[in-house]
C-alpha cells in the first residue's frame, strides 16, 4: 500500500469522516461522512489519516454510491487485506480548507470549549 508521510501534515486537523469496513476484494472501503452533504467530503483534499502517531496522506482514486453507502477506492489500496487495515481510520483535512462562513455561523470546531446556555 503506497501511503506517504508528508511534511505538509495538517496544522489544524479536523475530522470530516471515517473509513468503514472493506467492500469487495479490490480494496474498496465504505466511508462515513460528517459533512452536511455527505458527498461534500470529496471536495476537501488532501486527506490524512494517523497511523502509529504519524500523519499519512492518502489519495482518493475513485468514489461511488452503492445502495445507501458511499464507497471509496484509495490509490495503492488494491486488496481486501490492505483495505481492512484502514477500517475505522478518521479522515482528516486541514481546517484551512473549509470555506469561510457568514457572520453568525460557526463550525463545530469553533464551538468546542465554549460555555453553553439554555436561555
Amino acid at each position: 500500500m503506497s501511503k506517504q508521510l508528508t511534511a505538509q501534515a495538517p496544522v489544524e486537523p479536523i475530522v470530516l469522516g471515517k473509513m468503514g469496513s472493506s467492500y469487495g476484494i479490490r480494496g474498496w472501503l465504505r466511508v462515513f461522512s460528517s459533512t452536511e452533504d455527505a458527498e461534500s467530503i470529496f471536495d476537501y483534499q488532501p486527506w490524512f489519516i494517523q497511523k502509529a502517531g504519524q500523519w499519512q496522506q492518502v489519495q482518493l482514486e475513485s468514489w461511488k454510491h452503492h445502495n445507501q453507502d458511499l464507497i471509496i477506492k484509495l490509490k495503492g489500496v488494491d486488496d481486501r487485506d490492505s483495505a481492512n487495515l484502514l477500517t475505522n481510520c478518521e479522515i482528516v483535512v486541514d481546517s484551512s480548507q473549509l470555506p469561510a462562513l457568514e457572520d453568525g455561523s460557526y463550525y463545530w470546531k469553533d464551538l468546542m470549549g465554549c460555555p453553553g446556555s439554555d436561555h
